[in-house]
């Protein structure tokens, strides 16, 4: 017996926007009740779901996922409700010029800060990429995808299960696309069960401070959403084939989709405990002095320096990416104006990153006030971004010119630069947070 219970809900974080739904209850019993009291997270509380036990797909709130995306076509053919779970059937066949079909549904209202859950069962299959993902888009089709300011768009993959992972891997991240495109950040899990064998849930949790991986109610990864585009976005269950020999035929199955929202009193108490966790990531914010914190990203005039989103959710500055000697100064230098408060001697510190393949060769200098540091940059022989002292100078009150020169031409990055009147202060890990105002008269 199939038991419809219609509920007013929310699907904003806040509560904002309400509107009526359909639960189908699996069993006779208040499924709706029952996945409220169940939240998977505190605070949380059950918004919208499908439980895919309607006959058929309820295209009010899903549209198919239809054409072409790397070797295969996605057919809503191939999409299917049976037995109360989503069916994406994986097949060979000759369909839209291509040798083997896929499909997926995605979401035609758009979603925002909450938690967001399915129950799948992956085929595991070679070649086949399967994931519950989102972004702005609801289709590629789509003639208005949602964006955050700037243009800047956000891409969260819950999951992601590979073309060439065995069935015990997954990935995890979220994506900046353009203007800074990037990696926010990229995880990956090996799970103890074969995923193909059997229903595991995979979560996360969307707010304006941070964003949580959950895979079976362990969360994997907390990452900082502070300064990274946010939007509303559409939900995507998909299966594509990646390889060209992907497995002649498969299956990947849904049990349900979940969405809970959390009230802004609860979620003022829940987000301390991230939020924490994640300032304590930075390292330390403050020294005894006066810091002046600066952002390579925010400086005004960046000639051919690139913004980019890089490794450890860091937006960042490139040079170019390969040696000329034909380039003159201009071409090679960043420049900015920034205002300083308090006249005295203050001590350079760069953060920049390093690589163990070829260490040391991706190098730029910093210019304060015309007088260059004795450090070229990048070359701290760590993997990834580190700190590098870089000598003392003197500002004066008012403007002070800062540049950033790029030595090498060669895949130079520069994230922060810190001058600090505390001359014992050794800046670690992330740095404080940007405290300057940068002017563009130089």
């Amino acid at each position: 017996m199939k038991l419809v219970i219609h509920a007013l809900i929310c699907v904003s974080i806040f509560g904002i926007a309400c509107k009526k739904i359909q639960l189908y209850g699996k069993e006779s019993r208040l499924l709706a009740v029952n996945m409220v009291n169940d939240a998977p997270l505190d605070g949380y509380v059950l918004s919208w779901s499908d439980e895919f036990n309607a006959p058929a797909l309820d295209t009010t709130n899903w549209k198919y996922r239809v054409g072409v995306s790397q070797k295969s076509y996605q057919r809503a053919a191939n999409v299917r409700l049976d037995s109360g779970k989503l069916v994406i059937d994986l097949k060979t066949e000759n369909f839209g010029g291509k040798s083997l079909t896929g499909g997926g549904i995605i979401t035609k209202t758009a979603s925002g800060y909450g938690y967001y859950e399915v129950s799948a069962r992956l085929d595991g299959g070679y070649g086949w990429h399967e994931a519950f993902w989102t972004t702005g888009m609801s289709g590629f089709d789509d003639p208005n995808p949602i964006k955050a300011a700037n243009a800047r768009m956000l891409e969260i993959d819950c999951f992601e299960h590979y073309g060439e992972y065995d069935a015990y891997h997954l990935t995890y991240g979220a994506i900046e696309w353009g203007p800074y495109p990037g990696n926010v950040n990229r995880g990956y899990h090996t799970s103890t069960p074969d995923l193909s064998a059997g229903y595991h849930t995979y979560g996360f949790e969307y707010t304006p401070d941070y964003l949580n991986y959950y895979f079976d109610g362990l969360l994997l990864k907390t990452v900082d959403m502070r300064g990274v585009p946010q939007h509303n976005f559409y939900m995507w269950l998909s299966a594509i084939a990646t390889k060209a020999d992907a497995t002649s035929s498969g299956h990947v199955y849904f049990d349900y989709v979940r969405a809970y929202t959390i009230s802004p009193s609860e979620y003022n108490t829940r987000k301390t405990t991230f939020i924490n966790a994640l300032d304590a990531q930075r390292g330390p914010m403050a020294s005894g002095g006066t810091d002046l914190w600066i952002e390579a990203e925010d400086f005004v005039q960046k000639s051919n320096w690139t913004t980019e989103r890089d490794v450890q959710n860091s937006l960042i500055i490139k040079g170019f990416t390969s040696y000329s000697a034909g380039r003159d100064s201009t071409q090679l230098r960043a420049r900015t104006g920034i205002t300083v408060a308090t006249a005295g001697t203050y001590k350079l510190w760069v953060r920049s990153r390093d690589f163990t393949t070829a260490p040391g060769t991706r190098k730029f200098k910093v210019i304060v006030n015309g007088i260059t540091s004795p450090t070229e940059y990048g070359t701290h022989g760590t993997d990834g971004y580190a700190w590098q002292s870089g000598g003392t100078f003197t500002l004066a009150a008012g403007q002070n010119i800062l540049d950033i020169f790029d030595s090498s031409q060669y895949h130079a990055r520069c994230d922060k630069i810190l001058l600090t009147t505390d001359l014992t202060f050794i800046p670690s890990l992330i740095g404080g947070v940007s405290n300057v105002l940068h002017n563009n008269d130089l």
